[in-house]
């Protein structure tokens, strides 16, 4: 009962420390953030179906393997390379449903619904991780996974899955026939090779495998991956929210032009710090509406021009109406 405690204990507080990274990656989507409820169900589908199916493909692709691999290479092919491919294909599966939505416009929104999942299949793993470590009875295995996949874990599944997300989110509204589903395929091999390497390196240290020895160097070059993978995100992150910046002021310089919105308003709304201050927007417009119509309005124009012929048209229609409603927002005080 005690060792059943503990490992409860370790799981609600690691929820609560993933669920912190969801907020905060979620949070840096400043132009267009994306609905939270929309996040959450990337989150659950990474935590049950990920999770789930991810098993089930796991066993089912280990065990031809199995007969095929000599057995001193079994554990470490079902690590550092069967989970990986398995993991990543069912998390990636959220994506499937997300193409069919308007919620995915860019590679930022792939990116943030990717780590979504990654962090849901990361909370129920560690779940089950926790539990049994807690039943085994091995206070310092116990603590060191509890450390090691709640605070670097965790982020690799974000930072993996993310990947196939930005490669999804990059090609979702562009004209890159036949080379459509280059990408996907690009960033799902970089996913599995950014988990497989950290479960190599995590299997060779022994800490979450109840092992009684613990490779201090393996297990510093582990961390140090993840530090560096971390960082790499955020940059890669930061690079993409300053291309949107960059569409934002392209597009709504031009409708400025068009008399959709005042030039000066053109000018503040790509900032994101100047846009948020108050006295720019004319009494009686909503401020953040109105944000949000004339960001979206620049999306929308960006997504016509770079989008296949076939849904030029659709798209169009989209950039009208997001148009329309930034106008009758300012009513006649544009100009």
């Amino acid at each position: 009962m005690e060792h059943l405690v503990l490992g409860l204990g370790a799981v609600g507080v690691s929820t609560v420390i993933i669920f912190a990274y969801l907020v905060f990656i979620w949070w840096l989507d400043r132009y267009e953030r994306e609905p939270f409820w929309v996040v959450l169900i990337a989150f659950c589908w990474g935590g049950v179906g990920g999770t789930l199916l991810g098993c089930i493909l796991s066993v089912t692709m280990s065990i031809p393997a199995a007969e095929l691999i000599p057995t001193a290479y079994a554990d470490v092919l079902m690590v550092a390379v069967i989970a990986p491919f398995a993991e990543e294909f069912t998390k990636g599966l959220i994506f499937v449903l997300l193409v069919f939505t308007p919620y995915l416009d860019n590679e930022t929104d792939g990116l943030i619904y990717g780590a979504a999942a990654g962090l849901g299949f990361a909370a129920v793993e560690n779940m089950l991780y926790f539990l049994a470590t807690a039943a085994a009875g091995d206070p310092e295995v116990f603590y060191a996974t509890v450390v090691m996949r709640t605070l670097f874990t965790a982020l690799v599944h974000a930072i993996s899955t993310a990947l196939l997300g930005y490669a999804i989110g990059y090609v979702r509204h562009r004209r890159l026939w036949p080379r459509l589903w280059l990408w996907p395929i690009i960033g799902y091999v970089l996913a599995v090779a950014n988990h497989a390497l950290w479960n190599f390196l995590v299997f060779a240290s022994g800490v979450e495998f109840l092992s009684e020895t613990m490779t201090d160097e393996t297990m510093l070059m582990a961390m140090v991956f993840v530090f560096f993978m971390s960082g790499a995100m955020f940059v890669i992150t930061q690079i993409s929210l300053m291309r949107e910046q960059q569409i934002i002021g392209k597009y709504l310089a031009d409708e400025a032009q068009r008399g959709t919105l005042p030039k000066e308003h053109a000018g503040v709304i790509p900032s994101w710090r100047n846009r948020r201050k108050k006295g720019w927007v004319p009494p009686g417009v909503p401020h953040k509406e109105y944000v949000e119509a004339a960001t979206l309005l620049a999306f929308r124009r960006y997504q016509a021009d770079t989008a296949a012929k076939r849904f030029e048209q659709r798209y169009q229609k989209r950039v009208e109406e997001n148009r329309r409603k930034v106008r009758e927002m300012l009513g006649g005080r544009q100009g």
